[in-house]
């Protein structure tokens, strides 16, 4: 790299003189500077960007902790980030990453508070405590996740003694070395005068020291300051970081596997927590980032997606083996030079009964490529070239990129070490794995067999193939008949004429124009006249008149499923050629969105619209879809508390709430193929369509869209309901209520509860109230969270301004392994009044104006980056009928116009606990652990009712019809 020493600062630094390549399009400005204590720093100016932000990677991980502290890297994140609001922070195994979204205002000391810590950390004990809870949180959080039990599992069958095996999150025993289970806190007073604070204190403060230098970091930062000026945060701020003593971070050269020939060729079972049945094959692979200009397996991860026909997608579901395949490259250690592939199957019953089956089938096809590439050159030549369009449409469509290197001989041997002898075969399932056959014996699985993991818990049995006694294939086998690679992919784009674009001196439009207004329909559409690339968004809404039952939502959940089956084909190949499809069958209707290239949505459109109409239900599909359905709603009620304290809040404030799982549950018996035909016939016979084309397309073009839809629809004349369209609308609470929903958690195995808080705060069309809501969440939030989290309530906080159907609310959440949520809302309560309210008190108006309001106001005004952006700003308007898209404008107004004591005022009569005109509705899910009320449960459904007795219902959608100049 090429580097020039900049003369004139007071901090030394370099910047790179060479070519930084930038899509065409990308118009922002990018310096690349290397200060003196070697930490190199990437600075972007943009004018366009509604927020500055900052991301630091630090080249250090989980595996570089001590031995007697593990998740002490983990740890140590928490410390530096404080868990604060709009700020995240992650470790992996080999980075620690830290990011930050501020006002452009606020960038500057943001910078500089950020980088003196950094330079001059401070660890107080009482933030060591409460962090050192928050990681067990945190840990409390995972125990019950499948995904990160089954991380822990894979890591933990490698080599004995291996650092890839050691534990990473940490705990509080791991960390405090006092006991399995951390003392809870009364009263929300914490002790940190215990021995092992000042322990861990000077461990971290050592540890610290040794790995936290400039030149294992690398640090991004975009804001709309000059180019000059964030070189000079950049420099003045960050240079005093100590460039450390430990080398930078290098790539290996050797291959150091975790694994040995005793950990190569093994067959694990695992049970979940939920109901799954998952195959899992995965290498151990030398790491592919010194390879970057071949990719070797980036040819087989193309291959393993696609879905059409010769596929083994395809071969494997229309046996009806399988419900979904994927593919990909996992996080190794680059300092040993690994990194893991793995190719994972959702399979079916009778795909799992047959899974030796599904899995020599997978190594059938892995041979196929290999043989191909070598043995038809003409074959090889025509998917390099496809990677290579497809690689130089993500990054810019019209950037001239060089070309993947091509290196058949690299290809073939990378791919030949995916064999079955040197793969860990993982059966995942919770019932399932009683049914499991190796070599048609079935396993035996008595209480000796299980083994479990030391951190997780997670039960397992390891088993072994004899020498190389693998499950394979003759040639002339029938379950492989008709396996082979695909031809080109129909949905690559070839046209990019650009019939839109910006014009010099005039300001795009704000706004869409409804171009059709009938009985049958509604099309809104827009010009491109902002961004000038051939790329546009497309939305289809077909509502139809079906009333939402528990029997209806049911079919369609089955019919969901069923459809994008359906299409998965078509969708898969667009997928890889940059077209994001969204499709839904929901409330008796059907939902379609598709962006991207223009050139090649109306064709996609076009497939998807034909198939979905003409859809036949058969009777091995419907089996298929239905068990994949039962299993969805059963595995709803072990997700996590706090997200099911928020599903029952949604359930009890919207008219239309989905019906709860049991009753859908309970309708199963009602399924046939019959009944789902009928389900899908009537959806489509009589429907109401609200649609929108946005971006590179002509009015003409959007019109043949529309036509296109209803003459495959066959439209007749909608009924009244269907043509209204009115959208869901909220319950309004009563002024002055204080309702509690109280709950177990169904998962009794998962000692984690949830609390879900709302104070509702009025109709969404209000701007004024809207205003000082954004304005409080903002303020208030940020108070809430400080307290809570300096109390160690939880790991998990939500505090959000939320947006509802018809009106707008308030909203805490908490979950809490410690703590009952009867005591999480009592902390809660006296937090509002002792806390956020003095904070409103406190803070000057010079302040309340420059860091809240004018940044909040930009944000709210600030340009879409892109065609699909503002194409999805247009449709929530035309969804939610402000037809004349400036209630964005109207609340950004409003917040100007605000003074400080207009928020207090707001929390005086919306949010405190002794206002009269308080609507406070919360959800309680208890865990086993914590004790019941006093008073039982009632049921769910009879609870709404003594809510809302007379169904109270908030307005429907009447945005103002204020012109905006």
């Amino acid at each position: 790299m090429t580097w020039q020493t900049s003369s004139g600062s007071s901090e030394p630094y370099s910047v790179y003189t060479g070519f930084i390549r930038q899509g065409e399009t990308d118009h922002r400005q990018l310096r690349l500077v290397r200060l003196q204590n070697e930490m190199q720093v990437l600075l972007i100016h943009d004018v366009n960007s509604p927020a500055s932000a900052m991301g630091l990677c630090l080249s250090v991980g989980s595996l570089h902790d001590t031995l007697d502290r593990p998740g002490l890297a983990h740890f140590c994140e928490h410390m530096v980030s404080g868990r604060r609001v709009n700020d995240t922070a992650s470790t992996t195994f080999r980075e620690t990453n830290y990011q930050a979204s501020i006002s452009h205002d606020a960038l500057e000391d943001k910078i500089q508070r950020f980088a003196s810590f950094l330079s001059r950390p401070v660890f107080p004990k009482h933030v060591i405590y409460e962090q050192v809870l928050s990681v067990q949180s945190e840990f409390q959080n995972y125990l019950q996740d499948d995904e990160s039990r089954i991380a822990d599992l894979d890591k933990y069958l490698s080599k004995s003694g291996d650092p890839w095996t050691a534990f990473d999150i940490g705990n509080w025993e791991t960390l405090a070395a006092s006991g399995k289970v951390p003392p809870s806190p009364a009263s929300g007073k914490i002790d940190d005068s215990a021995e092992w604070v000042d322990t861990l204190r000077s461990k971290l403060q050592e540890w610290y020291s040794k790995y936290y230098c400039g030149n294992r970091m690398h640090l991004v930062i975009i804001g709309s300051h000059p180019i000059d000026e964030l070189t000079f945060m950049a420099t003045k701020y960050f240079s005093p970081v100590p460039a450390g003593t430990v080398g930078p971070r290098a790539s290996a050269i050797t291959f150091d596997s975790p694994w040995s020939a005793d950990e190569e060729g093994t067959v694990v079972l695992v049970k979940t927590v939920k109901e799954l049945r998952e195959i899992e094959v995965r290498w151990i692979m030398p790491s592919q980032t010194l390879l970057y200009r071949v990719r070797p397996l980036n040819y087989l991860t193309h291959f393993l997606h696609h879905q059409g026909e010769g596929s083994l997608y395809r071969i494997l579901r229309d046996r009806g083996w399988i419900d979904r395949l994927w593919a990909s490259r996992c996080e190794g250690d680059r300092e040993r030079g690994f990194e893991t592939y793995h190719v994972a199957f959702t399979v079916t019953e009778s795909g799992w009964h047959a899974w030796e089956a599904v899995v020599a089938a997978l190594h059938k096809y892995i041979s196929l490529v290999p043989d191909s590439i070598i043995k038809d050159p003409e074959f090889a030549r025509a998917v390099q070239q496809e990677l290579c369009s497809l690689s130089e449409l993500q990054f810019r469509f019209r950037e001239t990129l060089k070309p993947a290197a091509w290196d058949a001989p690299l290809v073939s041997a990378t791919l030949a070490m995916l064999t079955p002898c040197k793969s860990r075969v993982t059966l995942k399932a919770r019932e399932s794995l009683k049914d499991v056959e190796l070599r048609g014996t079935r396993v035996v699985m008595d209480a000796a067999a299980w083994s479990q993991t030391p951190w997780f818990n997670t039960e397992h049995i390891v088993l072994r193939y004899a020498g190389s006694n693998w499950p394979t294939y003759s040639s002339d086998d029938a379950t492989v008949e008709g396996l082979h690679l695909f031809g080109p992919n129909p949905y690559v784009p070839k046209d990019f004429t650009v019939v839109g674009g910006k014009k010099d001196g005039v300001e795009p439009i704000p706004a869409s124009w409804k171009i059709v207004e009938t009985s049958l329909a509604k099309l809104w559409y827009k010009l491109d006249d902002r961004f000038g690339e051939s790329k546009g968004s497309v939305t289809f809404d077909i509502k139809s008149d079906l009333e939402d039952t528990p029997r209806g939502e049911l079919f369609d959940l089955i019919l969901a499923k069923l459809l994008s089956d359906h299409i998965s084909e078509d969708l898969a190949s667009a997928a890889q050629c940059f077209l994001k499809c969204s499709f839904y069958c929901q409330s008796g209707g059907l939902f379609v969105t598709i962006s991207g290239f223009s050139d090649k949505i109306p064709v996609l459109l076009e497939v998807v619209i034909n198939k979905v109409v003409n859809f036949v239900v058969s009777p091995d599909s419907l089996q298929l879809a239905q068990d994949y359905v039962r299993r969805k709603l059963q595995n709803g009620f072990l997700g996590s508390p706090v997200d099911l304290a928020e599903g029952t809040l949604s359930y009890l404030l919207e008219e239309d709430a989905t019906e709860s799982a049991t009753d859908k549950l309970g309708e199963m018996d009602a399924v046939n193929v019959s009944a789902i035909q009928e389900r899908l016939s009537n959806i489509v016979k009589e429907v109401c369509i609200l649609g929108l084309v946005h971006g590179n397309f002509t009015e003409k073009s959007a019109r043949d869209m529309l036509q296109l839809v209803q003459e495959v629809l066959r439209c007749g004349n909608p009924t009244s309901t269907a043509s209204e369209a009115i959208s869901t609308r909220n319950y309004l609470l009563p002024e002055g209520c204080n309702f509690v929903y109280d709950a177990p958690v169904n998962n009794k195995a998962d000692e984690n509860s949830g609390l879900a808080w709302v104070c509702q705060i009025g109709e969404k069309t209000s701007a004024s109230l809207r205003a000082r809501l954004i304005l409080f969440e903002l303020i208030g939030g940020a108070s809430i969270h400080d307290q809570l989290s300096a109390e160690a309530l939880g790991y998990t906080f939500k505090i959000t301004a939320h947006v509802g159907s018809t009106t707008i609310a308030f909203r805490v959440s908490i979950q809490s392994s410690t703590h009952s949520p009867a005591y999480l809302e009592q902390r809660l309560e006296p937090c509002l009044i002792e806390h956020v309210r003095q904070r409103l008190l406190d803070i000057q108006e010079d302040e309340f104006e420059r860091t809240f309001k004018l940044p909040r106001a930009r944000r709210l005004r600030r340009q879409p980056a892109n065609v699909r952006e503002e194409a999805n700003m247009f449709w929530k308007c035309i969804s939610a009928k402000d037809t004349k898209f400036n209630h964005d404008e109207l609340v950004a107004q409003s917040i100007e116009s605000l003074k400080r004591v207009d928020l207090l005022q707001f929390f005086d009569e919306y949010i405190d606990p002794r206002s009269r005109t308080r609507r406070k509705l919360s959800v309680h899910l208890r865990s086993a652990r914590h004790a019941p009320p006093v008073t039982p449960s009632v049921n769910l459904r009879a609870f709404r009712s003594t809510l809302f007795p007379h169904n109270t219902l908030s307005k429907d959608m009447a945005y103002a019809q204020t012109n905006v100049c």
